[in-house]
C-alpha cells in the first residue's frame, strides 16, 4: 500500500467514525433533551479533522521513484470526482452556510476514489 493509500484510508476512516458518532449523539440528546438541542451532537464533526494529520504521520516513500503516471492519473481523477461532487454539495445547499459539507464530501469521495481506483 502506497503512502496516497494510507492517507487516503485515514480519511475514510475519520469521515466515517464522526459522522457516526455525530449521528449517535444527535439521536441520543433528542430523546433526552429534544430536538433543537441535540443538533449540538454534529459538533462532533470536528473529529473528520484528525484526518488531516494523515499526511503528517505517514512517512514518505523512500524509493527514488514515489508515483508513476498511473498514481497521478488516479490522484487527478480521484480531484476530479472530489471537486465535482464538491460543487454539487455546494449548488445542492443553495449557498446555505452549512459549507462544511461541501469540504467534506471532497475529500471523502477523493479518498474513495483513490482505494477504488487501487481496487
Amino acid at each position: 500500500m502506497n503512502r496516497a493509500q494510507k492517507i487516503a484510508w485515514a480519511f475514510v476512516v475519520s469521515i466515517s467514525a464522526a459522522l457516526v458518532i455525530s449521528l449517535v449523539a444527535v439521536a441520543v440528546a433528542y430523546y433526552y433533551v429534544g430536538m433543537p438541542k441535540a443538533l449540538l451532537g454534529f459538533c462532533f464533526m470536528g473529529l473528520f479533522g484528525l484526518g488531516g494529520l494523515a499526511p503528517l504521520l505517514v512517512k514518505k516513500d523512500r524509493a527514488p521513484v514515489t508515483a508513476d503516471e498511473r498514481d497521478l492519473l488516479f490522484q487527478r481523477r480521484a480531484a476530479i470526482a472530489g471537486f465535482a461532487t464538491a460543487y454539487l454539495v455546494f449548488g445542492a445547499a443553495c449557498m446555505i452556510p452549512i459549507f462544511m459539507a461541501a469540504g467534506i464530501s471532497h475529500f471523502f469521495i477523493y479518498s474513495v476514489a483513490i482505494l477504488c481506483q487501487y481496487g
